[in-house]
C-alpha cells in the first residue's frame, strides 16, 4: 500500500521477512540516475542504519545505490505529528512529551556533529507513547561550509534567509517554531508566500501567549532574531521540565490554509 509520494521517493507499507510491517522507501528513477540526488539518498540510508537513539526513527535495512536502492524504516500507523494536530486537541502532557523527546533526539544529533535542518511536525512520527524524529535525508555536518542547505519556510531561522550557514542555533529556532505551534495551537509567523514568511521571520515578534511566564520567556528566547542571543535546545528543555502549569489540554492546533513545500536553499 502506498503511504506517501514525495518529490524524490515513494513510501510503501510492506512486509519484511523477520521484521514485520515496515515503511519501504524507494527512490524515484531520476533520483537514482542523478549523482547528487543519489548521494543524498545513500546518505539517508547510511544515517538511518547507523544512528541509534530511542527518539529517532529506526532504520531496519537498506541498499544505498543502484536499481535495488531502498530504505526500510519502522512503520508508524498513527502517522506524523502534523497529521495528529489536524485531528484536534493534543493533551498538554503529550505536548511536553513530544517536545522533550524531539529535543533529546536533536541534542543527540548535535553531539554527533550533525544538524537535521528540517525540524517540523511533519517529520515527527507518533508511536505508542513516543514521538520520533525522522527524515534523516537532510542531515548535514555542523562544520559543512557549502552554501546549499535544506529547510521549510515556516520553520526557517532569520539568519538563513540572509545567507548565513545552518547551525545549532538555527536548529533551535526551527524547534522553537514547532514548540510555539504545539504550546499555543498556532504558528508564530504567517505568510502565503516565501517572501511574506521571510519578512515575518526577520522583522515580526511572535504574538503574545497565555503560557506561564517562565515558559513564555524561554519560548520567546528560542525565537530571538539574533542567534547569539537565542536560547539553546538543552536550556529550553530544562525550562520545560521545571515549569508549573495547570492540568488540561493544549489549544486546538490551527489548520494552515496552505502548506509551503520543503526547499533546498542556495544563499
Amino acid at each position: 500500500m502506498l503511504l506517501g509520494l514525495g518529490q524524490t521517493a515513494q513510501v510503501y507499507l510492506a512486509e519484511a521477512p523477520g521484521l514485520g510491517q515496515v515503511a519501504l522507501k524507494l527512490p524515484k528513477k531520476e533520483v537514482r540516475e542523478d549523482p547528487r540526488l543519489a548521494e543524498r539518498f545513500a546518505r539517508e540510508v547510511s544515517f538511518s542504519l547507523s544512528l541509534k537513539h530511542p527518539y529517532l526513527v529506526r532504520g531496519l535495512a537498506g541498499v544505498p545505490f543502484g536499481e535495488e536502492a531502498f530504505l526500510a524504516l519502522e512503520h508508524f500507523p498513527r502517522g506524523t505529528l502534523e497529521a495528529r494536530l489536524m485531528e484536534g486537541r493534543l493533551p498538554l502532557e503529550e505536548v511536553v512529551k513530544a517536545l522533550t523527546q524531539v529535543g533529546e533526539a536533536l541534542l543527540y544529533l548535535h553531539g554527533k556533529g550533525l544538524l537535521h535542518q528540517d525540524v517540523k511536525p511533519a517529520n515527527v512520527f507518533v508511536g505508542e507513547g513516543i514521538y520520533k524524529l525522522g527524515d534523516l535525508g537532510t542531515l548535514r555536518p555542523i562544520g559543512d561550509r557549502t552554501q546549499e542547505f535544506a529547510g521549510s519556510p515556516h520553520y526557517l531561522a532569520p539568519e538563513l534567509f540572509l545567507g548565513s550557514l545552518p547551525s545549532e542555533k538555527s536548529e533551535a529556532y526551527a524547534y522553537g517554531v514547532m514548540a510555539y505551534e504545539l504550546l499555543t495551537g498556532k504558528r508564530p509567523f504567517k505568510g502565503e508566500t516565501v517572501e511574506e514568511l521571510r519578512d515575518a521571520h526577520l522583522f515580526l515578534p511572535p504574538p503574545p501567549t497565555s503560557l506561564p511566564p517562565r515558559l513564555d520567556k524561554a519560548l520567546r528566547r528560542l525565537l530571538l532574531k539574533d542567534p547569539k542571543e537565542r536560547l539553546g535546545i538543552g536550556e529550553f528543555l530544562e525550562a520545560l521540565r521545571t515549569w508549573q502549569a495547570p492540568g488540561g489540554e493544549a489549544p486546538k492546533a490551527a489548520k494552515p490554509k496552505r502548506r509551503l513545500p520543503f526547499f533546498f536553499f542556495r544563499s
